[in-house]
């Protein structure tokens, strides 16, 4: 009996061994393509092309603001076209911080720092620098690795024309 009891502990042991280096692997390889998803995206945005973005979400996609609502698709991508309008994008970054994996789905902590031009109501040009951490829920699917949800997380800065935005200072 302790004979068996050793074999079995020995084998749950080689499992738990040999799975350790394939999820390493399965991880390294989810966060390449998710890497190479961001880059379409941040190519796209630059390029005034939200489709590209939108043609990574899943129907049911949805957005938690900071301030704990969740907005629809629907919603979202109305609210990034006519960003996409009202902004010209100069720079923009989107970087993996973190990656978990669960089941189907890899959950990301990404860093987006963007800086982009827009004219308030006078015609006036500003700049507006935003850093922030999201955390980004993609699933995969049968058409590849789609978002499911993305969640704002934590302004990293706000910054209008060079200036630190705070509740008196609007964007606008």
């Amino acid at each position: 009996m302790k004979k068996q009891l050793s074999v079995v502990l020995a084998v749950v042991l080689v499992i738990g061994l040999v799975s350790v280096p394939a999820r390493a692997d399965a991880t390294k390889n989810i966060r390449k393509e998710l890497k190479a998803n961001y880059a379409k995206i941040v190519d796209g945005f630059r390029s005034n092309d939200t489709a590209v973005w939108e043609e990574f979400l899943v129907p049911d996609f949805q957005l938690k603001l900071f301030n704990g609502a969740i907005q629809d698709r629907k919603w979202v991508v109305d609210y990034v076209r006519n960003n996409s309008q009202t902004f010209k994008i100069l720079k923009l970054s989107m970087k993996i911080k973190e990656l978990t994996i669960e089941g189907d789905d890899a959950i990301a902590i990404v860093e987006q720092k963007s800086s982009r031009t827009f004219n308030d109501e006078q015609g006036k040009p500003h700049q507006l620098e935003v850093g922030a951490l999201q955390r980004e829920i993609w699933t995969n699917t049968s058409s590849g690795w789609r978002l499911k949800r993305v969640e704002e997380w934590k302004v990293l800065y706000l910054r209008k024309d060079g200036k630190p935005i705070t509740s008196k200072n609007n964007v606008r």
